[in-house]
């Protein structure tokens, strides 16, 4: 392989103009060699411009020249997947703008497309190749502050009056586009699993962020703030970057800009034993950070060195922004949901309920033919052998269905939920469970124990997670009332909280009380048992959009960030409930949904006498 890695850009956008071909033209080892653009006029101009040897009207030009051995991607956030898989598939390697992807299960897509193409990609995050990064990680590595507690930043630039970023559908808002930055940053200086996300947010009318606050908490303890946003004026190059790291012997303060170049200054700060600071002016000189980043890919084109942003590390940083995003209100529909400690869910899951009565083992063999990887069941149900049965069954490697189960009310407590979840492996024929639940939280509405036995069962719950044999914990008809009580006490935040949720009965309180807790609300009874089916508006709404009316159910769930669990007793009832991702119910048809009279409800409740 020649020393010169020749280069293609895909697209004429601001910053491949202003910082990226500036860096590739700085960097050792790049060749210019084509650049694409939606009209072969500005890709000339670019070629003029710049130095290109080719230009070429249209991305797939570009992408069948075989000379071609490396792309940068700076196209708009929402197509991003789309020509970086055909952009790896054409054996390039790939830098793509940050943020890579608009959700984690795309960025999946993008580097599985990497591995078996067998080429590179790598998300452009160019402040990250900074030696001002490396001096921070360094001072910190050197317990020069002691043990990091707490960061905070933040990162505000103008408002737009006209620019993606007013719009959501194609990723913009403050969060994911500049928000980014900072959980980048966060993340590349506190190496420990997040505990908790607490997220605020102003959203305009067409639901952009443009003022977000942000708090994190991590298991090793340190927390972590950050506030981003576009309220700056309108169409301005005012910003404002801050960085805040502190120790138990010290801080850093800086008001260094993210991607800022040239001479870098910062303070230490360092806490004697007697209670006195001594501070210190650090200077640091950096040179283009997109240079900097262009030849540590090329280094890796070469077989010299790893990413410096690694698939793992783009992973989760998506993953904290999915979730934030998710608190915030922007509620997306999309195949699976990221749990708080980073485990993925299906976003309709089959829900074994009363399922097998009739069918029995069939009943499940159908919903894995059909698709479902997604399997809940309970103790209670009374189905859990039968379940196990059948994946057996099917042929089906165990580590490709999540199974989920529960601890019966009558189970609480110590000794009888650790017996409960070995009985229900046992059934499941499995030694472990990808998720475990607290079925009610009260053995009977007037129980004065309930508390005390929750606390013990969710102790239980969680030494088996950390052992392994729960991948995720949660709860199912807790109201904000039963789950303050128990994180008074508990270790691990609870990651899925199953309510009866169907239009007519959402339930919002106890929903803003879960995104505010970091919580995920998933839906049981998504169709109100069948009760909301039949509803006239919901049937004259299935009407409107050439779908049934239990797809709009569904549909409505998912827009609203809600997973779903329904169940159905046919083939082609199971393959409707997951035909709902290809079609989008509007804004005014989702107010109007949301803003129906009580109805459905099963009438059943965790603080009275009935209860499933």
């Amino acid at each position: 392989m020649s020393d010169k890695i020749k280069w293609g850009v895909l697209g004429t956008s601001g910053i491949a103009a202003s910082c990226t071909i500036p860096g590739m033209i700085r960097a050792d080892g790049c060749e210019l060699y084509a650049i694409a653009g939606r009209s072969l006029a500005k890709a000339e101009s670019f070629k003029e411009r710049f130095g290109f040897t080719k230009a070429y009207e249209g991305y797939d030009a570009l992408l069948a020249d075989p000379e071609v051995q490396a792309v940068y991607v700076p196209l708009p956030n929402d197509i991003h997947c789309e020509w970086v898989v055909k952009a790896l598939r054409a054996h390039k390697h790939v830098l793509c703008e940050k943020p890579i992807a608009m959700n984690e299960s795309e960025l999946r897509v993008m580097y599985a497309a990497a591995r078996e193409n067998g080429v590179i990609l790598m998300e452009a995050y160019a402040y990250l190749h900074s030696p001002y990064v490396q001096a921070l990680k360094d001072i910190i590595s050197s317990g020069e502050i002691g043990d990091v507690d707490y960061i905070d930043t933040a990162f505000l630039t103008q408002d737009y009056s006209s620019d993606f970023r007013l719009h959501k559908e194609l990723g913009g808002g403050g969060i994911y586009d500049v928000g980014c930055y900072c959980t980048t940053m966060i993340l590349s200086l506190i190496d420990s699993p997040i505990e908790y996300i607490k997220a605020n947010a102003e959203l305009d009318r067409t639901g952009v962020d443009h003022m977000a606050s942000v708090m994190l908490k991590f298991r090793n303890g340190c927390r972590a703030t950050f506030d981003v946003g576009m309220a700056l004026g309108i169409d301005t190059s005012d910003r404002y970057d801050r960085l805040f790291i502190h120790g138990s012997k010290g801080y850093i303060r800086s008001d260094v800009e993210y991607n800022q170049e040239g001479e870098l200054e910062f303070s230490v700060t360092v806490k004697g034993a007697n209670g006195e600071r001594t501070q210190s002016i650090r200077s640091v000189k950096s040179e283009s950070n997109y240079t900097l980043e262009l030849e540590q890919l090329n280094s890796c084109i070469r077989g010299e060195a790893a990413p410096h942003i690694s698939e793992e590390f783009s992973l989760k940083n998506m993953r904290l922004l999915d979730h934030i995003l998710d608190i915030v209100g922007y509620a997306d529909a999309r195949p699976e949901y990221i749990l708080n400690n980073g485990i993925s869910i299906s976003a309709v899951g089959y829900g074994s309920y009363l399922s097998t009565e009739g069918k029995g083992i069939q009943a499940i063999r159908d919903a894995l033919d059909t698709g479902y990887r997604y399997i809940d069941t309970a103790s209670f149900y009374g189905n859990e052998e039968e379940i196990g049965q059948a994946i057996a069954d099917s042929g089906i490697d165990r580590d490709e269905i999540f199974l989920c189960s529960k601890v019966w009310r009558t189970d609480l407590g110590r000794d009888k939920t650790l017996a409960s979840f070995e009985e229900s492996c046992r059934k499941l024929r499995t030694d472990h469970l990808d998720m475990y639940l607290i079925h009610w939280p009260k053995e009977d509405a007037d129980d004065p124990d309930w508390v005390t036995k929750v606390r013990e069962s969710w102790a239980v719950m969680e030494d088996l997670y950390e052992q392994g044999r729960i991948r995720a914990i949660g709860l199912s008809n807790f109201l904000p009332h039963h789950i303050r009580p128990l994180l008074e006490t508990a270790r691990i935040l609870p990651m899925v909280d199953q309510l009866e949720l169907h239009i007519g009965y959402m339930q919002e309180y106890a929903l803003n009380y879960l995104r505010s807790e970091g919580i995920l609300p998933q839906a049981w009874s998504p169709m109100g048992r069948g009760g909301v089916m039949g509803d006239e508006h919901v049937v004259r709404m299935a009407e409107k959009y050439g779908r049934t009316p239990a797809q709009i159910l569904l549909r409505f769930l998912l827009q609203r960030g809600i997973p779903v669990i329904p169940k159905a007793s046919t083939p082609e009832r199971m393959r409707e409930n997951l035909d709902i991702f290809d079609f989008a119910i509007s804004a005014e048809d989702m107010s109007f949904l949301s803003c129906l009279p009580e109805r459905g409800w099963s009438g059943e409740h965790p603080d009275l006498p009935v209860c499933r």
